[in-house]
């Protein structure tokens, strides 16, 4: 078994269900997934009963916080990990099939959905080749003007964090040991025949600041925080203090995950 397979086997056996799966931070989860409900509410808008897929589903948390709040009836969740997948099937959410799939070689027809999203899944891969194959693997499963709701982490916005960090005597924070994070001006270059950014075609849309959404809450939870308890005491995960950060407007490109709502280009 790969490594990172591994990590997520063990993910699934100590989180369960939670929504602690794959992210400790509940306040980052909670932003994520009210986002990622933000603009599916918009884009579906555009479709008539629009088929949706999510890859990398893990054990069915978003998926579930979607169908609650959206009336979505044809949904799809696709994750590598069986174990996760067989979590995510116990929810038996009306609607919403779960499968072990492969984002490299999508088992599903051309052009099948109007809508796929990603939640910090193609970060897991570890090439920037195989995100590559992904991306067009995503693309070729999008029908004409499908839309791609990527949440995925960039390694430019990390640098921002880390020099702010440097300033007030904290240490880096590397990637994790099973991710991979984008080069933003690699991959704009790569998808600019592929995507274009959905509010380009859709300016009424208002879809807002969508990349940079975390970017106050990063700050305030890994260069404010710390700085302010460093040596006092060790740090702790959702707290009061960082949960302020949660409701205040995004500013600058401090947090590492970016959204990109992006139209399929034909």
């Amino acid at each position: 078994m790969d490594k990172i397979k591994e990590h997520y086997v063990k993910i699934a056996e100590e989180c369960g269900s939670s929504k602690q799966s794959t992210m400790k931070d509940t306040n980052i989860r909670d932003l994520e997934v009210d986002k990622i409900i933000d603009i599916l509410d918009t884009v579906k808008t555009y479709f008539t009963n629009p088929k949706i897929l999510e890859v990398g589903c893990g054990n069915g948390y978003t998926a579930e916080q979607i169908i609650k709040k959206l009336n979505i009836s044809q949904m799809t969740g696709v994750d590598y990990c069986k174990e996760l997948v067989e979590i995510a099937k116990k929810r038996a959410l009306n609607g919403i099939v779960f499968n072990v799939g492969d984002v490299l070689n999508l088992e599903l027809e051309d052009s099948s959905f109007d809508i796929v999203f990603t939640e910090r899944c193609l970060i897991n891969l570890d090439s920037w080749e195989k995100q590559q194959k992904s991306l067009e693997e995503i693309r070729r499963v999008l029908k004409k003007d499908g839309v791609f709701i990527m949440v995925e982490s960039f390694a430019d916005s990390l640098e921002n964090l880390n020099e702010a960090r440097r300033v007030v005597g904290l240490d880096a924070i590397p990637q994790p040991f099973h991710n991979l994070f984008f080069e933003k001006e690699k991959f704009l270059r790569f998808i600019k025949e592929k995507f274009q950014d959905f509010s380009i075609s859709h300016p009424e849309s208002r879809l807002g600041d969508c990349e940079n959404f975390l970017s106050s809450y990063y700050f305030g939870s890994k260069v404010l925080y710390p700085s302010i308890i460093s040596g006092k005491k060790e740090l702790e995960y959702n707290n009061k203090f960082v949960e302020f950060f949660k409701f205040m407007p995004s500013y600058g490109s401090y947090g590492y995950i970016n959204m990109f709502v992006l139209k399929k280009i034909s």
